[in-house]
């Protein structure tokens, strides 16, 4: 028999962390936390997740920052691959904006100006997957998003900064992903925040629905 009645109760500080100013430029490390979806084109693997109501497609991350004040600190964001918008070109606007910040995650991991377009830059943004986005050490901009439906505000990676940016922080060298011999086994799910960081078809920008 297991008595846990002598177990003195869990304490919590239940104090909310105030809120990364907007514009604070930290440098963190990817995780991709996990979905239900595979997206073939963006490699084997569960990493993605759907609204119900409309296209929208994204991809959930968790930065955890390193260095600095605000060291150890998570910030969540979804990077959005489709939606129903879509621009000129036909391509849902969603996919557009995620590529491109994809991309400048990439290039900000390996210390890449944007423009670079060298051999060595091609290289390191060909990836197997997004599952080569894991462990990376990106440069971002915090902004703060305003709550809604009764939610606080919270912050949010404002932009990604390569290189050639402005008050951009370097990283440690990266060497380029190999090509992988097999497929990358899908990812578990992970458990839903206790906080509303991840997307809902309610919180979809405008843009990707």
């Amino acid at each position: 028999m297991l008595n846990l009645n002598n177990v003195a109760p869990a304490e919590y500080d239940n104090t909310p962390l105030e809120l990364i100013p907007d514009g604070t430029v930290v440098r963190g490390i990817v995780k991709l936390t996990g979905g239900d979806v595979e997206l073939p084109e963006f490699g084997a693997g569960q990493y993605f997740k759907s609204s119900q109501s409309t296209s929208a497609k994204w991809l959930p991350i968790e930065m955890t920052i390193v260095g600095g004040p605000f060291d150890k600190r998570k910030v969540w964001h979804n990077v959005f691959v489709d939606g129903d918008k879509l621009s000129e070109r036909g391509i849902p606007v969603a996919k557009e904006i995620g590529l491109r910040m994809l991309k400048s995650m990439v290039d900000s991991a390996f210390n890449l100006s944007s423009k670079d377009e060298s051999p060595q830059a091609q290289q390191a943004r060909s990836l197997n997957g997004v599952s080569d986005l894991n462990g990376m050490s990106v440069c971002f901009s915090i902004g703060v998003e305003k709550g809604t439906n009764g939610y606080a505000d919270k912050n949010k990676i404002k932009y990604v900064l390569t290189a050639d940016s402005k008050g951009f922080i370097g990283g440690q060298t990266m060497a380029a992903p190999a090509a992988a011999p097999m497929a990358q086994a899908p990812v578990t799910a992970a458990p839903q925040q206790p906080t509303v960081h991840e997307a809902s078809a309610s919180v979809t920008p405008a843009w990707a629905r």
